[in-house]
């Protein structure tokens, strides 16, 4: 059940977005890193490992998957690292429509990159990189049927489960040689997958049209369907069990946040916010407080000529440095080229976003307590 405080500020933060839906939102100035490079694929991922933030992200040019290690701290580095290559990841140009698509999860000491390879025209391999941190080489997995990657959920015995989607939701525990598994057959994928933590996943299936939770249990992992979301959605679980989703309709041009707190509970459903050409968005939690972090991308008219794509977020006012808990709209980006993705980890003491806007950046922006 929604806790009373958090529903009222959610409650007000729709009456403010919905009162100020034209206003930009006073501008944050978080530090940006550049990551060399003017091709970078539009599909980025960040995840954070102990004291490091690793950021993946592909390359048109070499048509290769990367990766980039850098230190959690109060600051960003002045430059950025050099990023390490995953593996070559198409033949060559025209490139496939999925060039670059992949999932980063981090287990320990370990990471593990879910991505596909496209050997040559007409044949994809769906592959598993896994290393240790420290390691310089990567351990490789294929996995058949080939399919879109979708997630892949560490377990405490030190294997992983991975997920793909094949015309149907497929699965594999590794390392080792554990069954296929059809978690759901006559799937069509839409938009991404978001982990909403190391139980499970949600993702839009275009064939239902709903979405599809993916949640594990004592016996394995089980799905089912939750009406009222889209394609471009971010999922969270909270320490509670309260499954809260974040989703962006392209008719209403609403953001809305829906929230269930059992499979038999009713969904209730939040307006957010109103905003135009939305194509990512992020559901984080506030820290210290049962409340959340909304981040997303929008365009907007300025002068009824000029159209600007900004990277905004709704969040309690204290954590983007203004006075009280009162939800404020602030923008972390904004410019002239489209934002053609992003990606988004938050830490203890700061919220760090990977866009791609014109090139790639890499922002942390700061978070009051």
């Amino acid at each position: 059940m929604v806790k009373t405080k958090a529903a009222f500020l959610l409650l007000f933060a729709a009456f403010l977005a919905c009162c100020t839906e034209r206003q930009q939102g006073f501008l944050l100035h978080p530090e940006t890193m550049s990551i060399p490079g003017s091709s970078h694929g539009r599909f980025v991922s960040l995840a954070a490992a102990g004291t490091s933030l690793l950021a993946a992200f592909s390359d048109r040019e070499t048509t290769t998957l990367k990766l980039m290690r850098l230190p959690l701290g109060p600051h960003l580095p002045a430059e950025a690292p050099a990023a390490t290559i995953v593996d070559k990841i198409d033949v060559s140009p025209p490139l496939s429509p999925t060039f670059g698509v992949h999932v980063l999860s981090a287990r320990g000491d370990a990471v593990d990159i879910l991505y596909l390879d496209r050997e040559s025209e007409d044949r994809s391999i769906l592959k598993l990189a896994s290393r240790s941190l420290d390691a310089s080489q990567w351990n490789l997995d294929v996995l058949e049927p080939p399919g879109e990657p979708l997630a892949a959920l560490p377990a405490a015995n030190g294997t992983i489960s991975v997920f793909w989607a094949a015309d149907a939701i497929l699965s594999r525990r590794l390392p080792g040689s554990s069954p296929l598994s059809t978690l759901r057959s006559s799937f069509q994928k839409a938009g991404q997958a978001s982990v909403f933590g190391p139980t499970g996943f949600t993702v839009y299936d275009a064939a239902s049209r709903s979405l599809i939770v993916v949640r594990g249990n004592e016996t394995g992992f089980i799905s089912r369907e939750i009406a009222g979301a889209t394609a471009v959605h971010s999922s969270l679980l909270s320490s509670d069990g309260l499954l809260g989703v974040l989703t962006w309709d392209a008719q209403t041009r609403r953001l809305s946040l829906l929230e269930q707190g059992s499979e038999t509970e009713k969904i209730s459903r939040s307006t957010i916010t109103l905003s135009e050409g939305t194509g990512t968005v992020a559901l984080l939690p506030a820290p210290g407080r049962s409340t959340y972090m909304f981040l997303f991308d929008e365009e907007r008219q300025l002068g009824g000529i000029r159209l600007q794509h900004q990277l905004s977020i709704i969040a309690p006012g204290y954590l983007l440095g203004a006075i009280g808990a009162r939800y404020r709209k602030a923008a972390l980006l904004s410019g002239t080229e489209p934002i053609e993705g992003f990606a988004a980890v938050e830490t203890q003491d700061a919220l760090y976003v990977l866009a791609l806007q014109g090139g790639l950046k890499l922002l942390r922006l700061g978070l009051a307590r």
